[in-house]
């Protein structure tokens, strides 16, 4: 059964980078799209193409390479060297015609049940239209829908839907200088994010000497505009203390000076990522009742505002109570028949009445 999957095995990690254990277990979809088997039928899948492949496609023109992962993953690191490359040759002006390269696309995702809206917009189709449409993901498994997905959608308008086999761990790997990458890769795991000379991650605490004078980010070829605190803006670029946009939920970067700066609670609720702030969104997360899986939102305040379009359940915030009930759920009501509590959290053997089952 595991004949043609593609693991993925990382040497000389430190210790306290290692996987505890590993579980098998069967889900509906491995990333969660919200699209049935029609709509992203498996055939339909994009051309996976190595690491060398996928770098050569980079350089050509008519070509978009489009980010599969969310937007807080793709503010630390990113492939957009090539259009940093052609940029240079230009302004130095070799070459008698003017140089071309794939063009970036950031779907600006907070979740990856956004893509589909961000593919129905009439100006992603003009975009996208007639060219090579270039895929890329952590590790190759959220492409598989995604490549899927366009190709149903739209591929009988596109030169050809391209996915990057093995994801950018693998395009590392082939391009230890880092190639068309720039940033870091942004994994769940305890590496946290992989630069191209730190395979063993940032993860952990955040050390002060290992910090240059301007924060956690170097200003380098490798540094991005968006690598910067939420509230300061000072240089940074890592995700620690689970600091959350309060509007959305997403992860946000918060640098050690501000996290250690005492802000009340109703100053964390105000903070927000960069995308609420450059779409306006002003209604937080908490104000707003979501159904759905976090996509379609009812509002439960008279607050005037923007809300967003979806929010990410990230770091245990919002499914905490869910959690909870799940947790004492399998530890026995010790009233058992007595219990008439309807809104009881314990379990009741089969047969016992929690007030009528509910009231069924």
């Amino acid at each position: 059964i595991f004949a043609e999957t593609d693991f993925k095995f990382i040497d000389d990690l430190s210790g306290d980078r290692h996987f505890k254990d590993f579980k098998i277990f069967p889900v509906k979809e491995l990333v969660y799209y919200g699209l049935d088997s029609e709509k992203a039928p498996l055939n339909k899948g994009g051309v996976h193409l190595a690491a060398q492949d996928f770098h050569e496609k980079l350089a050509e023109k008519d070509t978009v390479v489009v980010d599969v992962r969310n937007h807080y993953e793709a503010a630390i690191g990113r492939f957009d060297g090539q259009t940093v490359a052609t940029a240079a040759i230009d302004k130095k002006g070799e070459g008698e015609n003017k140089a071309e390269a794939a063009k970036y696309v950031d779907p600006k995702m907070r979740k990856s049940t956004d893509f589909a809206t961000w593919l129905q917009k009439p100006e992603t189709k003009k975009e996208l239209e007639g060219k090579q449409v270039l895929l890329y993901c952590t590790g190759g498994v959220r492409c598989e829908r995604a490549s899927a997905y366009i190709n149903q959608s739209m591929g009988d308008q596109l030169s050809g839907v391209y996915q990057l086999k093995g994801g950018v761990e693998r395009y590392l790997k082939a391009y230890p200088d880092g190639g068309f990458w720039r940033g870091k890769n942004f994994v769940f795991d305890k590496r946290e994010a992989c630069g191209v000379e730190n395979p063993d991650g940032d993860g952990g605490v955040v050390e002060k000497k290992a910090e240059s004078s301007k924060g956690g980010a170097k200003k380098d070829d490798g540094f991005l505009p968006e690598m910067k605190c939420c509230v300061c803006q000072r240089p940074w670029d890592r995700y620690v203390g689970k600091k959350k946009c309060g509007t959305c939920g997403v992860p946000v970067l918060m640098c050690d000076g501000c996290m250690s700066s005492k802000m009340n609670s109703e100053e964390q609720k105000l903070i927000r990522c960069p995308l609420c702030v450059e779409e306006n969104v002003t209604v937080r997360a908490n104000d707003v009742d979501w159904t759905n899986n976090g996509v379609t939102n009812v509002r439960q305040s008279k607050e005037s505002g923007k809300a967003a379009p979806s929010v990410l359940k990230w770091g245990g915030g919002h499914a905490s109570e869910k959690k909870e009930r799940r947790r004492f759920k399998r530890k026995p009501c010790k009233f058992g028949t007595s219990c008439n509590r309807s809104d009881c959290f314990f379990a009741h053997p089969e047969g016992e009445s929690n007030a009528e089952s509910k009231a069924t």
